[in-house]
């Protein structure tokens, strides 16, 4: 028997300011392997496919992360995240293993230096660290905190943190 799923959500890359920093770093890069193609190529040389096979290499990716998400279910027992098509498989987090939840806000770039799997970076005498959190960022500055005893502890966005927290909390009988 499937477990059942107690809240379900699913969050885009749709942040502005992420697809115009791709844009502005897609264009050049596509008229210049264009330019190139066309300055180098010789007699014979099918110039519209090799063209095409830089367009497809530039922007494809934009296609991939544009389709890419992340989905958040609350199961019988356990939380299960998957940041498609970066995880081949669901992560799941038994709610056995955690200690608490709660909600925080937090800054994608301050926090976590972007999106996506991100480890939240501390900066000592020597160099950098990546001791804080593991973070599955997406949209918004609106997430859950998971604590567990003996592992790093997850930052997770969520559009509606509030639902999520109270649906884990009753499901998985986890004191916040």
């Amino acid at each position: 028997m499937a477990p059942t799923t107690h809240y379900e959500e699913v969050q885009y890359f749709r942040q502005p300011w992420l697809w115009a920093l791709l844009t502005i770093s897609g264009v050049p890069a596509a008229l210049l392997g264009s330019v190139s193609i066309l300055s180098e190529a010789d007699a014979g040389t099918n110039v519209q496919m090799w063209i095409g096979l830089v367009l497809a290499l530039v922007f494809g990716p934009f296609v991939l992360l544009y389709r890419a998400n992340l989905r958040i279910e609350a199961r019988d027992n356990d939380l299960m995240l998957r940041l498609w098509p970066f995880h081949l498989r669901a992560r799941t987090i038994p709610y056995k293993e955690m200690d608490s939840i709660t909600i925080t806000e937090i800054s994608p770039i301050t926090d976590f230096g972007g999106v996506g799997v991100r480890f939240q970076p501390s900066f000592y005498r020597w160099g950098i660290r990546f001791d804080g959190p593991v973070g599955y960022i997406v949209d918004g500055q609106q997430a859950i905190r998971i604590e567990r005893a003996g592992e790093k502890s997850l930052v997770v966005t969520s559009i509606d943190p509030d639902t999520l927290v109270r649906t884990v909390e009753r499901v998985g009988r986890i004191g916040g």
